[in-house]
């Protein structure tokens, strides 16, 4: 399958120099020299060499940047009644079906041809510290509605450019929706966003929707004319080739597992659900996923195949394609936009604060006392009293720390308790107190996004069945995190490490208030 990963794509960075070279032999207030340092000759040799330099900085600072691809640079060469043409503008967008971004370098003026590129092409200018140009030509196109960019170093740079690459990865989200009742909503997700054309007008993301009794008729292995939804039509039903890939997955999923509380067979229609997911998101160009859990749930045809899609989010946020339980489309854009400037995988679920009870007890959700399972770490922590959120939902992964990190050690364990099936990943959070996380999730309207950190504090559901798999968190203050909840929803994402300043300018960056608790 050749699904176009988020986590794939790179920021492509076009180096262009601007330079100007006198034709006649004369001194003035921007032109001084003596002797030949005043011949065209002279100048040609010293743009070529300033070039040379230009290029070995860009090459030096980026080329060990994984999410930047730097293109072949341009050296535009002007006269000194600096012209700007049709045929010089061409020139300056040589490249500009790949380009994403121009990193300017002046010699020495040029920010009248940088604003007529960026009218022209309609894409961010930038520049790294040099004299006084960077601040003059981010000064000169802001105010015309100019995208640029001027940086004090490379490593801010560097940083800037994940910031934009992750806008560019947003873009480039193609979700594959499957609903049942309504596109817009699942019943359990009424606070996601309202109206889903506003997303893609915001922020580019498009939504390609996906009828829900065709996908499940999908997951079985019969003649592929046979659905019920799809009489007569060739549709994309797992077959016996699939299977057999399929099968490999479970064997290498057990195996690599700490504790496993399945058989293969049990194992297999949550790995088969997410096999057809992959490969209906492959057949139509979608790199990321959500489907409902209660409206699936009341068909019974969940209970009927036995399985859920609890793996599937799992398996597939670990691996760059953002998939959300719920049909929280929110959370779901919330996780492409947290695992984009994190470079790790997401975890989404329900999410709260902690309120100590008169018995000094910490009270949280009742599903996650039901098997008297401990969250020792969170109640011991008395101090910090008002200070405690948690989130739970049965869709851990094992690239928390990281898409290139190593493999997390993990159990696997069903969703449904009784009839032990509907795989899911179990994951102990309580080995990860003291880690920073980022949070982040959009409003219904997608004007304004809340984003936070906090410090794990401990876990709950290692050794538990359903969507009792939670973390707790430490956060600065618990009751303006709720407070910031009521305007964004329920479910706020999560990705290990600090990346809120990060957040924040992205969050900028696409015209959204940004709602924090710092």
């Amino acid at each position: 399958m050749s699904i176009k990963k988020g986590k794939d794509i790179k920021l492509n960075v076009q180096p262009i120099m601007f330079a100007v070279y006198h034709e006649y032999v004369f001194e003035g207030p921007c032109r001084f020299g003596e002797g030949e340092q005043l011949t065209k000759e002279f100048d040609m040799m010293r743009i070529a060499t300033i070039a040379d330099a230009f290029n070995e900085e860009v090459t030096s600072n980026l080329n060990d940047v994984p999410f930047v691809n730097v293109l072949d640079p341009l050296v535009i060469k002007r006269d000194e009644t600096f012209p700007i043409t049709d045929d010089i503008l061409a020139e300056c967008a040589a490249h500009d079906d790949e380009a994403d971004i121009y990193l300017v370098k002046f010699h020495p003026f040029g920010i009248d041809l940088a604003l007529a590129m960026a009218q022209k092409v309609k894409k961010p200018m930038c520049s790294v510290l040099q004299c006084c140009n960077d601040t003059g030509m981010v000064a000169a196109l802001r105010p015309r509605g100019c995208e640029a960019f001027g940086w004090a170093s490379w490593e801010d740079a560097i940083e800037g450019f994940k910031v934009l690459r992750a806008r560019k990865v947003l873009r480039n989200t193609r979700v594959l929706a499957v609903p049942r009742n309504n596109s817009d909503h699942s019943l359990s997700a009424l606070d996601s966003f309202y109206r889903h054309e506003d997303v893609t007008d915001k922020l580019g993301v498009e939504f390609r929707y996906y009828n829900l009794h065709e996908f499940l008729d999908q997951t079985k292995n019969v003649d592929p004319t046979t659905n019920p939804t799809l009489p007569g039509r060739k549709a994309d039903n797992i077959n016996d080739e699939d299977e057999a890939i399929i099968r490999q997955r479970v064997e290498e999923f057990m195996a690599g597992a700490d504790e496993c509380d399945m058989s293969a067979e049990d194992i297999f229609p949550s790995m088969k659900a997410n096999y057809l997911v992959n490969k209906l998101m492959d057949k139509l160009d979608c790199n990321a996923f959500a489907a409902p859990c209660p409206d699936m749930c009341a068909t019974r045809r969940l209970n009927e195949g036995r399985f859920t899609l609890c793996l599937n989010h799992s398996l597939n946020n670990e691996n760059g394609i953002c998939s959300a339980c719920e049909y929280d489309l929110s959370a779901l854009i919330s996780m492409v936009f947290l695992s984009n400037l994190s470079f790790s995988a997401p975890y989404m679920g329900n999410t709260s604060v902690g309120k100590l009870t008169s018995d000094s007890g910490l009270e949280v959700s009742p599903l996650l006392k039901r098997n008297g399972d401990s969250y020792a770490g969170a109640v011991d922590a008395m101090e910090k009293a008002g200070k405690i959120a948690y989130t739970f939902h049965a869709v851990p992964n094992r690239k928390l720390f990281g898409f290139d990190a190593e493999q997390e050690p993990y159990a696997i364990r069903p969703f449904a308790m009784g009839g032990r099936w509907g795989a899911t990943i179990r994951y102990d959070f309580a080995k990860d107190a003291g880690n920073t996380v980022t949070m982040a999730r959009f409003d219904p309207l997608c004007e304004k996004i809340f984003i936070c950190r906090g410090t794990i504090v401990s876990g709950i559901g290692y050794k538990d069945e359903n969507c009792t798999e939670g973390v707790f968190f430490e956060v600065d203050n618990a009751k303006k995190f709720h407070e910031c909840q009521l305007q964004v929803g329920n479910h706020v994402p999560l990705v290990y490490g600090d990346h809120f300043d990060n957040a924040v300018a992205l969050a900028k960056l696409l015209g959204l208030e940004v709602l924090t608790i710092e």
